[in-house]
């Protein structure tokens, strides 16, 4: 018996074989899959950076912040310190250091200068990278000393051997020095009444003391001699703190000689005009002392040889001169009857003592002895 075989064969449709149409849907599913993983991986990518960008915006302004905190730490700090130096001044913390420094703007009176203090604060990152920021604020500074009187005041009294010598009241300085420079001319020796003695010469008995009679030689000034106080009217009329100098509640040294040492003017900046303490008894003074600023001492004090100084020179007891000083400035003695004590006569002795007022110098010298005070809405941040 004859068997019928039925064999099934696929018809292609449309012409096509659907094998082939097969495997080209497949390759095209892999594009899109390719296609979608590079997607993903950019927008993963795009997250990454976008997350990375914000982190370090992050640590920039966090880096940012941590610099103007040391900014305005050190303008605190230095505003606090009660004093503007002339040089930079840099204050370390533990997340950065701040350097500080003074801008000079204008002279407002004649004790009194505006400045800027400007502090520059630096933070460097555990992350790596350095940020800054600056800070500033406007300071009025007054030098709060007190009122000279003449170009040598000796509340105790004075004695002088020979007519050697040259102390001058009238003022050295010029307008065109600064702005107090040429205003007035003081006594050339204020002294109690009788209190002026000179062997060889003319006296405050008698021998001519600036308020007739002629100026005794050596002296001149308006008057040579002033002998109408008494000694404790002198000092009071100063207006000086004295304690307050002594022991730096009213302003404090810039050098204290016996634990700092004495300054090298050669190295200073001409514009720094320090107040020097010396903390000893009986001190004397010699060549290498010579410079500028406030010089204080707490008793008698010696001048030995050729001495120089510009500005003031303070003394509580008495002092003695041997040999040639110039002070060009003022000076003044006895100030410890401020505190109750009873110092000695000045001794000019045989030395040539020359003492010119300066209104310059001394101005110069007081600046030291005053302080800054920020003015208020003056604060501000440098971009």
């Amino acid at each position: 018996m004859a068997r019928t075989v039925v064999e099934r064969v696929a018809v292609p449709v449309g012409g096509r074989d659907s094998r082939s149409m097969e495997a080209g849907e497949g390759g095209f599913a892999l594009a899109l899959v390719l296609l979608a993983l590079v997607g993903m991986t950019t927008l993963a990518m795009a997250g990454f950076l976008r997350s990375n960008t914000d982190y370090r915006i992050t640590q920039n302004h966090r880096a940012s912040i941590h610099a103007f905190n040391v900014a305005d730490a050190g303008r605190s700090q230095y505003l606090g310190a009660g004093k503007l130096e002339t040089d930079t001044v840099t204050y370390t913390y533990t997340d950065g250091a701040a350097d500080v420094w003074t801008e000079p703007l204008i002279a407002v009176d004649d004790s009194s200068s505006l400045y800027r203090v400007v502090s520059s604060g630096v933070h460097h990152s555990p992350e790596g990278g350095v940020s800054s920021r600056r800070t500033t604020s406007i300071v009025i500074h007054k030098a709060v000393g007190f009122d000279v009187n003449a170009a040598v005041t000796a509340p105790a009294g004075l004695q002088k051997n020979g007519t050697s010598g040259d102390v001058d009241g009238n003022d050295q300085a010029l307008a065109s020095d600064c702005p107090v420079g040429g205003d007035e001319d003081l006594a050339g020796l204020m002294v109690p009444p009788g209190g002026f003695t000179q062997n060889g010469g003319g006296n405050g008995n008698g021998g001519g003391n600036g308020n007739g009679g002629g100026s005794p030689p050596g002296f001149a000034g308006n008057p040579a001699i002033d002998d109408t106080q008494t000694a404790l009217q002198i000092v009071q009329e100063l207006g000086i703190d004295w304690q307050g100098l002594l022991d730096g509640s009213f302003a404090e040294a810039d050098y204290v000689v016996s634990s700092d040492g004495y300054p090298n003017f050669a190295t200073l900046p001409s514009t720094e005009w320090p107040l020097i303490l010396y903390d000893s008894p009986n001190a004397s003074i010699g060549p290498g002392e010579t410079g500028r600023g406030t010089l204080i001492f707490p008793s008698d004090v010696t001048f030995n040889g050729n001495f120089d100084w510009e500005g003031l020179i303070l003394i509580g007891g008495s002092f003695t001169s041997n040999g040639k000083q110039e002070v060009y400035g003022s000076v003044v003695a006895g100030l410890n009857l401020l505190l109750g004590q009873s110092p000695g006569s000045v001794d000019l002795g045989n030395g040539n003592w020359v003492v010119h007022y300066n209104s310059c110098n001394v101005l110069s010298a007081l600046k030291g002895v005053g302080w800054p005070v920020e003015e208020p809405h003056t604060w501000a941040e440098i971009f």
